[in-house]
């Protein structure tokens, strides 16, 4: 894979949270009006561009739009993309004219200064140079082992001391043995430390007195290295480290997950410290060299969001609807048939119809027509042979009456068998 493609996968998410925003925020607007600028600026900020970079390049908007006369809202595109690349600047590369050439690894906990300062390690000595690295984070413990597995990866050397020494002597050794073995880099690692560690903020200040005095005439980098995934946060610790150290570069790290790339042009827009490396994976090759162009071609990168949006509609079993093949002649579904007549519900449904076979009454049992008797013509009561009789006693007056004159007919009459047993009423 190329530069360019790991560049530009790598800013997959910023594209897709921050520039597709834009284009659908402009193909909602049918002219050029004030509301619309402000959408835009609130866009670009919510992308962590920053504040006072988004009124920025809303303002030059304003402005050329009118210089130019432009009334499509779909032209202003091309228009954010002219103003980010003209912020961005020209590429400056790591300085390494001189032998030895230092540079000093700084930056907050976890924001990948071992990791950077190993993939810069096996990249210079894939440039043929030969390359020592100075321990000076003996603050975190384990920190210096870390640094050994990344060196010995690389088949570079390390200058260590044991933990809790003083860095400065080891920056001092490093340089040392640096200048006696004509080494081509010198890679410092230092302890990760915040603003408000006042005691390490000092000793960041005497290790740079240290690489002044030692190595004098030699260039030197400070590399601040910076969570993108952190967005506006590493905005506020590249100025608070700006005050203690003279960053001459950023190193942007986990770009590729992240969609808070907007703010490699707020760094740059804002504290004019240009991003020299660049983060876009895992590999030990993702860490680039930063390219102005190549980063902005990519975030606009509109061909790219285009085909991505092909393949994911390519994949088997999610065809598009409008190519979604008709079905054979052979397995068509047949046209439904008319629906049955429903029976009346004054008709007598058959018993065969809504009586389970386990529940239906035999053809010998059953009672013939012309032998039942009508439910209003008088009482039913049961023989012993389960036939209905009719009954001329008159219905109970009251209920002590009924209760007495069932229990003298449960006595004179032995129990009721048949089928219709089933349905004698106990008290």
């Amino acid at each position: 894979m190329g530069i360019f493609a790991k560049i530009r996968d790598g800013l997959r998410k910023t594209r897709n949270s921050v520039i597709n925003g834009l284009r659908k925020l402009l193909g909602s607007f049918t002219k050029i009006d004030e509301d619309l600028f402000e959408q835009l600026e609130e866009t670009m900020i919510m992308g962590d561009m920053g504040a006072e970079t988004a009124v920025q390049i809303c303002d030059e908007l304003r402005d050329r739009v009118k210089e130019r006369g432009i009334t499509d809202p779909n032209d202003i595109m091309g228009l954010i993309q002219e103003i980010t690349s003209e912020m961005l600047g020209e590429d400056e590369e790591l300085n390494l004219s001189t032998t030895p050439s230092v540079i000093l690894v700084i930056g907050v906990n976890g924001a990948g200064k071992t990791t950077t300062i190993g993939k810069l390690c096996h990249q210079f000595k894939q440039e043929g140079k030969r390359v020592i690295v100075a321990a000076a984070d003996t603050f975190r413990a384990a920190a210096i082992d870390q640094l050994a597995v990344w060196t010995d990866r690389a088949g570079v050397e390390l200058v260590r001391h044991s933990e809790g020494s003083d860095p400065a002597s080891v920056v001092f050794d490093g340089i040392t043995a640096a200048k006696a073995r004509q080494c081509d880099v010198l890679i410092c690692d230092t302890a990760g430390r915040l603003h408000n560690k006042k005691n390490l903020m000092q000793e960041l200040a005497k290790i740079n007195r240290i690489i002044d005095r030692e190595a004098e005439g030699c260039a030197k980098e400070c590399l601040l290295v910076l969570d993108a995934t952190t967005g506006q946060n590493a905005v506020n610790q590249a100025r608070l480290f700006q005050e203690v150290a003279p960053i001459t570069g950023i190193v942007l790290t986990k770009l590729d997950g992240t969609a808070k790339g907007g703010i490699v042009i707020s760094i740059r827009n804002e504290l004019g410290i240009p991003v020299k490396l660049i983060g876009v994976g895992e590999g030990i090759d993702d860490l680039q060299k930063f390219e102005a162009k190549s980063f902005v071609d990519a975030l606009f990168d509109r061909e790219a969001d285009e085909n991505e949006r092909r393949s994911e509609q390519e994949e088997p079993g999610l065809p598009d609807a409008e190519e979604a093949p008709e079905p054979d002649a052979e397995y068509a579904e047949e046209p439904d048939s008319e629906p049955e007549e429903e029976t009346p519900v004054s008709e007598e449904i058959p018993q065969s119809e809504w009586i389970p076979e386990e529940e239906r009454i035999p053809e010998d049992e059953r009672i013939p027509e012309d032998e039942r008797i009508p439910a209003e013509e008088g009482l039913l009561s049961l023989t012993d042979d389960g036939d209905a009789a009719e009954s001329d006693e008159p219905a109970a007056e009251s209920d002590e009456d009924t209760e007495s004159a069932e229990a003298d007919a449960e006595e004179e009459t032995p129990k009721k068998k048949g089928f219709f047993g089933f349905f004698r009423r106990k008290k």
